[in-house]
């Protein structure tokens, strides 16, 4: 699923992209994650004409110029030669997911001068660390054997999709500041301290292993947070650097009292927010159809809008005018009752551990 602004597809809105996934991806995950199958067999080559029938995307060279051919998909054809390509020196994009393709046959790619996009899903890669390239900006290599993104580097990179891998840690040896989207969905992240992108927009991390979202603190101009299917229990790593960050999807996590819930009214942008599937919305923090079915607590949307008032959406849901006066009611009640005063003493007792019973 590219989330590049170089997506030549039609674009779903940012707060859906994840709504059609399969309800099965955790229980499936070893199903899906299934390679092509290597054989020892002849090379298959790519050649000119075949790549000449597969050109689409009609748009100006780079020199502006004249007219050409932009893009050249080449999938689904048990590749494991994609040489020829090199011939086509005006493509800017360039698909072969679905082939037999290490990162030496994918090397042919960095001959293309004017490149800004590789797709190379469902290969046979285990490195990303394709060549330097001057203009490459988005990297996208879900559904591989990637155990690690630390020898990557493009001094442009803006977008890097490797989902569905075996990546346990987000590192890179060489810094790149230009980097705006991570995807490592589905891998087997434990943690995320470290992290060190000032100019990250969109993270995403569903279906890993992560428990805490302590290493948020740098990327101060995150905008998207989808951290879906992990044991996050305590909503630690939130703080006010964090001012552009308007959605942040914990879907099926294990978040299971409001007093974690609140934590993120430090984030003073935040419009959607969404908890299904979480304990303390009555879920049991797995992906299954039945949270995917079930309908929606209103008056634990009115907790939460009462919690964090400059809510927009909830669970997708957009906030209605009732909820918002209900809220208002709650929050009123509340003080009556002391409740500022409680969670001032709650404050300064010990947090809740990851083996703790709420």
């Amino acid at each position: 699923m590219l989330k590049s602004h170089f997506d030549i597809h039609k674009d779903d809105d940012v707060e859906e992209e994840f709504e059609h996934e399969a309800v099965s991806h955790a229980h499936e995950e070893e199903e899906e994650h299934a390679l092509p199958e290597v054989i020892s067999g002849p090379v298959r080559k790519l050649n000119r004409s075949e790549v000449s029938v597969r050109l689409g995307l009609l748009g100006k060279t780079a020199e502006a110029d004249g007219y050409t051919y932009l893009k050249a998909t080449c999938t689904d054809m048990n590749l494991t030669d994609i040489t020829a390509i090199k011939y086509f020196k005006h493509l800017q994009f360039v698909d072969v997911s679905n082939n037999k393709l290490d990162l030496e046959a994918l090397q042919a790619v960095t001959e293309l001068p004017h490149l800004l996009l590789i797709h190379a899903d469902k290969n046979i890669l285990r490195s990303g660390a394709l060549k330097k390239m001057k203009y490459l900006q988005v990297i996208i290599m879900n559904y591989n054997e990637l155990t690690t993104v630390h020898d990557v580097f493009q001094p442009e990179l803006s977008t890097l999709e490797v989902g569905y891998n075996k990546i346990r840690k987000i590192n890179f040896d060489s810094r790149m500041e230009t980097i705006r989207c991570l995807d490592f969905r589905y891998n087997l992240i434990e943690d995320i301290n470290g992290l060190n992108f000032p100019n990250l927009d969109s993270l995403y991390l569903a279906g890993n292993q992560i428990n805490s979202l302590i290493g948020l603190e740098s990327c101060v101009n995150l905008r998207i947070l989808h951290v879906r299917n992990n044991p996050i229990k305590l909503l630690n790593g939130f703080v006010p650097d964090l001012g552009r960050l308007q959605y942040v999807n914990l879907r099926n996590c294990k978040v299971s009292t409001l007093r974690q819930v609140k934590k993120l009214k430090v984030l003073p942008s935040l419009e959607t927010l969404i908890l299904k599937g979480c304990p303390y919305m009555g879920g049991t923090g797995e992906e299954t159809p039945e949270v995917a079915d079930e309908e929606e607590n209103s008056e634990l949307r009115v907790e939460i809008l009462a919690a964090l008032p400059k809510l927009k959406k909830i669970n997708k849901t957009v906030v209605t005018p009732e909820e918002r006066a209900e809220a208002k009611e709650l929050i009123t009640q509340w003080i009556e009752d002391g409740a500022a005063d409680e969670e001032a003493e709650e404050e300064q007792q010990p947090e809740e551990h990851d083996n703790d019973d709420d």
